[in-house]
């Protein structure tokens, strides 16, 4: 019994032993549990604070964090951001957490923060769904918090990422005591380029944050390691043998716009500094459908994403702008005119500028001086009493004032008085007369001489004439003519251009097609009875060869569109837009883009003005009209005369027939 005793005793013992030593085991595991949860609580509180003070040195006003921790951790980390001033939002990201981030990221024209916690089950779904909806670009700044408890290996996860030379994106490696920030970005994935890695600074307790690149991310991607970029330009005729340089020649290449060789030399230029190279497409039209199996254009090769960006720019409306993007500044203006003979037939534009050289008061003061004469040569002419002083001072004051002079009838020898005060009123009137006609004739000649000449003022006038419509064959002329109800020239609703295509181009009796190049279309132009429509660079490379100084004196044109800024392109949110668009800042500020502009502008042959010009009958049609006017006047008065010479001669007749019968009857009564 007391061996049973003993023998329970002793497994007593052995049981509390045990126990003790499995607690103390227990406790153990408890107490590292717990200062693990301290440090986790400790480093999550420091990389809050790393990414508070890193979205606050990029002045990011909006940050979106995709995390897991509970809702004590994510209303701590919350108050980090709020405290600076910054707007917070939150979605917890578990196996299906990512359907909604397109949704909550999605954001185009403010820069936005995205913070991603690391140690979260869902970030690498999170990172790779935000790869296939192309948000990592420069309106999303991204912020990745690594910490030692991922669970998922992020070097291969970024290796997938479809990541650009755009990519703002930042790793935030917990070392020790700090936290190493990362830049990561690619030059381009599609086109099979490795991932680029740069230390940019880093975090820890006592210093705070240190960044080292203060500037620009550009500065720090300046060489693209010879990056293959898809552009796409636009040659009319695509030659046989296509040789990049005949894009970039300043001198004229056929079928090779002028804002085509001037965005080539900018690029050209970006090209050469930035380590790039472009592989071209050729097209033959600006704009082209988007639906698919349309004819290849610029702008649905790249709403297609075939290709990078445009070795040529266009005038881009705003419903074009859902198709593609473009980069400012512009790269230079696009503007087209009609080009034609002046007309030397017809009396041309009636234009009355006969009354202008003198001001109304000058013509105002110049009635009331001669009435005044009037009315004083009058009273001179009752003093030396003539006949008819009211007609003689009204006469003689209006053939004065017409370089001209009135005689009453009676002889200079056979004037009884003749006062001095009638010679000083001739004599004023005589030398006002004269001062009015040097200044007057002087003003009018000056105008007529100088005048433009009598061309084709607007489209109305272009409308109206007998020109036959010649059009450059280039790819917005068609697009122009294929859609009626399509301002492209003027840029805004004109209902006129719709009139000029019915009238000029749909109705119209041709004689020659419709399209020409611009080497046939300016010999039609010779000829005086068409007007051809192409861009002004176009037109002088070929005038300047073929016309003579008189040709040039009389070629005319017509502004069919004002200059219009026409811009490079690319491809909707392309990762290469922010680059192209500070890097043509940059060579607009330096000059480069006025350089480009000069060298590809071409010489434009200008009138020699030696050959004298044929006023037309319209400029001088008011003075033609008041002859004519004058002409009937004196045809009137001498009517008049005629008709009162006769009334007199028959009184006169009457009254010595009257005589002579009295006489006779007399003699006879004798």
């Amino acid at each position: 019994m007391a061996h049973v005793k003993r023998k329970d005793l002793s497994e007593h013992k052995k049981t509390i032993k045990g126990k003790t030593v499995g607690g103390l085991l227990n406790a153990v595991d408890i107490r590292k549990s717990k200062s693990i949860d301290i440090f986790k609580k400790s480093v999550r509180k420091e990389s809050s604070i790393v990414a508070a003070n890193y979205f606050e040195s990029k002045s990011v006003r909006f940050v979106c964090y995709l995390g897991c921790g509970s809702g004590y951790e994510n209303k701590e980390l919350s108050l980090q951001f709020i405290r600076k001033g910054i707007r917070f939002s939150m979605l917890l990201i578990d196996a299906n957490g990512t359907d909604k981030l397109e949704a909550i990221l999605r954001q185009w024209t403010t820069p936005i923060g995205v913070l991603l916690e690391g140690s979260c089950e869902g970030a690498a779904s999170a990172l790779e769904k935000a790869s296939m909806e192309s948000l990592f670009d420069a309106m999303h700044m991204w912020l990745i918090v690594e910490n030692f408890n991922n669970q998922w290996n992020i070097q291969e996860v970024l290796e997938g990422l479809n990541l650009s030379v755009d990519a703002d994106l930042v790793l935030a490696s917990n070392v020790g005591s700090r936290f190493v920030l990362t830049d990561i970005f690619n030059f381009g994935n599609i086109q099979g380029n490795k991932l680029e890695k740069k230390v940019i600074g880093e975090w820890d307790i006592e210093k705070g944050l240190s960044v080292s690149r203060n500037s620009f991310k550009y500065y720090d991607r300046w060489d693209f390691n010879n990056l293959t970029l898809r552009a796409i330009t636009v040659i009319l005729d695509q030659p046989k043998v296509f040789k990049p340089e005949m894009l970039a020649d300043p001198g004229y290449t056929p079928g090779v716009s002028v804002m085509t060789k001037i965005t080539t030399q900018l690029l050209w230029t970006l090209k050469d500094e930035h380590n790039f190279r472009f592989n071209y497409t050729i097209a033959g039209r600006w704009i082209g459908s988007p639906e698919r199996n349309s004819t290849l254009a610029v702008t649905n090769s790249l709403y297609w994403r075939q290709q990078d960006v445009s070795c040529t720019c266009a005038r881009i409306f705003p419903h074009w702008l859902d198709w593609v993007d473009v980069f400012l500044p512009p790269a230079t203006q696009l503007q087209t005119k009609f080009y034609y003979l002046i007309l030397d037939k017809g009396v041309g534009d009636y234009e009355n500028r006969f009354l202008t050289p003198l001001s109304p008061g000058v013509w105002w003061w110049t009635i009331a001086s001669c009435v005044a004469f009037t009315l004083v040569l009058a009273f001179t002419a009752v003093l030396e009493e003539r006949t008819e002083p009211g007609l003689y001072a009204a006469f003689s004051v209006f053939a004065i004032i017409c370089q001209q002079a009135y005689e009453d009838g009676i002889n200079l020898f056979d004037e009884i008085s003749s006062s001095q005060g009638r010679r000083m009123i001739l004599l004023v009137v005589g030398l006002m007369s004269m001062l009015l006609y040097n200044y007057y004739t002087s003003s009018v000649v000056s105008w007529l001489l100088n005048a433009a000449a009598p061309t084709l003022a607007d489209m109305d006038a272009l409308i109206n004439t007998d020109l036959e419509l010649v059009f450059e064959d280039i790819g917005y002329t068609r697009g122009w003519l294929d859609n009626p109800g399509f301002f492209y020239y003027s840029g805004f609703k004109n209902p006129k251009e719709d009139i000029l295509r019915t009238k000029k181009v749909v109705k119209a009796k041709r004689t020659t097609a419709l399209l020409q190049p611009v080497t046939t279309g300016i010999d039609l132009i010779r000829s005086g009875k068409y007007a051809y429509h192409t861009e002004p660079y176009t037109a002088y490379q070929v005038i300047s060869k073929k016309f003579r100084d008189k040709e040039l004196c009389e070629l005319g044109s017509l502004q069919m569109m004002p200059p219009a800024n026409v811009y490079i392109m690319a491809q909707k949110r392309s990762p290469y837009k922010q680059f192209f668009v500070w890097s043509l800042m940059r060579l607009n500020e330096r000059g480069h883009v006025s350089a480009a502009r000069a060298r590809a502008s071409g010489f434009t042959p200008r009138c020699s003005g030696q050959t004298p010009r044929a006023l037309a009958l319209g400029q001088a049609a008011p003075a033609f009209a008041i002859l004519a006017q004058v002409g009937l006047f004196s045809l009137l008065i001498l009517a008049c005369e005629v008709i009162y010479h006769r009334i007199q001669r028959r009184k006169k007749n009457k009254a010595f027939n009257h005589g002579a019968s009295i006489r006779g009857n007399n003699s006879d009564g004798v």
